[in-house]
């Protein structure tokens, strides 16, 4: 065989394969029942790939509201904006807030996996790490 058989065969055996997240919307929690609607994340056939991060988008909602609502989906970069001032490089089942630059501020929880497919499931990552936060932002 060819060097250039054996050269073409290793990198097509090196390429980067896809990772695929969830793509979709829902909320943990006690959500009111008056909008009550099917989550659809529930939908496996609501996905994506990219070769970087899938990432799970939480919102707190405000004190004293029982639920958090998130969007799960793919995140085709390296670095997120946290703030109007800072920018970030992301690593694998990493959490950051996120904040914009609105009057008043808005906050978001950016958590970020890489280790598995459909790592950014509905259920667990990234809602402890949200839940220890708004419990001690009340207790401080």
């Amino acid at each position: 065989m060819t060097l250039e058989f054996w050269i073409l065969l290793v990198l097509y055996a090196t390429g980067t394969s896809a990772l695929n997240c969830y793509q979709c919307n829902g909320w943990h929690g006690d959500y009111p029942l008056r909008y009550s609607t099917a989550a659809t994340c529930d939908n496996r056939n609501d996905q994506c790939q990219t070769t970087q991060y899938c990432v799970k988008i939480i919102d707190p909602m405000s004190p004293g509201v029982n639920y958090v609502t998130f969007k799960s989906d793919c995140f085709y970069q390296t670095q997120i904006q946290v703030n109007p001032t800072n920018l970030s490089y992301i690593q694998g089942k990493t959490c950051f807030p996120y904040q914009d630059g609105s009057a008043p501020v808005k906050r978001w929880y950016y958590c970020f996996c890489n280790d598995r497919d459909y790592c950014n499931t509905a259920n667990g990552f990234g809602i402890g790490i949200v839940l220890v936060s708004l419990i001690s932002q009340y207790l401080l």
